[in-house]
């Protein structure tokens, strides 16, 4: 009886459930196509991705359901059985950890759901019918020759990773171990992971006073990078540090000096390229299996051409992004923004 009242809340928490039989039936019968999604959790880079949803759900009458992981596997695991439960048409997920959810992706495909991945991925993704990624080896390696060109090839330098076992945290330190390897001049004196910026300014602050002096911090993210920042203020000391992402706030951190640079990963063209994607598989329409996003370095010199579309004129970009990244999925250049 306690089981049957929780899914009754479920389904009337979930605004806009519709009753369709079937998961499917919305792109057959005119009903609205009903897409539930859980992302890893709730920083500047998933808010900016739901704008980006927001917008192409909004655009192309999709009815939209949204949860945030918070950084818990077992809580995203509960999300994606719900959405099963509330017989959605698809399920967008980012994931939290790169070794999870195999048993709940088999039973959303078994019970005839499309899934969709952005942003991040999983061990077994064999259940994944469309994934938007981005190519995060190789951020991780534009990032380090970034640090490396900053300091020509020496000094002492830290990595701070993202959420620990997060797909893209794995393959940005991946690529970021790859060009340190290449530098026999660089210490690499510390690596550890942060969630969000306060545990970052803890972490880089213990760091210091472990390590008298760090020359850079070569971080997996803005957000995280911006507590490096932090840390080194409150220390007293200066230190370079680059990201990735290119956020607002990353952004702002390269034109006033606080960054050396970033790496351009727009969330909201990203994650509503995810949401097309999957929008299109549910109606049965022809897509590739995976599309890349590549990422751009941004820095100083460049700054100023990609400040308009993530800030200043944001509003102007999300009421054109649907069609933005449809045309993007039929050419594959899944980061043009013009």
């Amino acid at each position: 009886m306690l089981a049957v009242a929780a899914a009754a809340a479920l389904a009337l928490g979930m605004s806009g459930c519709s009753t369709s039989d079937s998961p499917g039936s919305a792109g057959g019968d005119g009903d609205r196509v009903r897409i539930g999604v859980t992302v890893y959790g709730q920083d500047n880079f998933a808010a900016q991705g739901k704008e980006g949803i927001d917008a192409y759900a909004k655009a192309r009458d999709i009815e939209l359901l949204w949860n945030s992981a918070n950084g818990d596997v077992a809580t995203q695991a509960n999300q994606i059985d719900q959405y099963i439960q509330a017989r959605v048409d698809g399920i967008l997920v980012a994931p939290v950890q790169f070794d999870s959810l195999a048993p709940q992706l088999k039973a959303a495909k078994d019970a005839g759901i499309k899934i969709g991945f952005v942003n991040a991925t999983v061990q077994d993704d064999s259940s994944v019918d469309v994934a938007v990624l981005p190519d995060n080896v190789a951020a991780g390696r534009q990032a380090a020759q970034m640090m490396m060109d900053h300091l020509d090839g020496k000094g002492k330098v830290a990595i701070l990773q993202c959420l620990l076992g997060a797909s893209y945290e794995i393959q940005r330190t991946k690529g970021m171990e790859e060009v340190l390897a290449k530098y026999p001049d660089v210490e690499k004196v510390a690596k550890d992971g942060a969630q969000n910026i306060a545990e970052a300014i803890d972490k880089v602050k213990n760091w210091m006073t472990a390590v008298p002096h760090i020359d850079g911090v070569i971080a997996c993210g803005d957000e995280i990078g911006l507590g490096a920042v932090q840390a080194a203020t409150e220390a007293g000391k200066t230190v370079a540090v680059v990201g990735v992402d290119a956020t607002e706030d990353g952004l702002n951190a390269i034109k006033d000096g606080r960054f050396i640079g970033s790496q351009m990963q727009h969330a909201r063209t990203e994650f509503a390229a995810g949401l097309a994607a999957l929008y299109k598989v549910v109606k049965g329409e022809s897509t590739e299996s995976h599309y890349t996003y590549t990422m751009a370095p941004v820095t100083k010199d460049n700054v100023d051409d990609f400040y308009v579309n993530v800030v200043s004129g944001k509003d102007d970009f999300l009421a054109r992004i649907a069609d933005v990244v449809d045309r993007n999925l039929n050419t594959g250049k899944i980061e043009d923004e013009s």
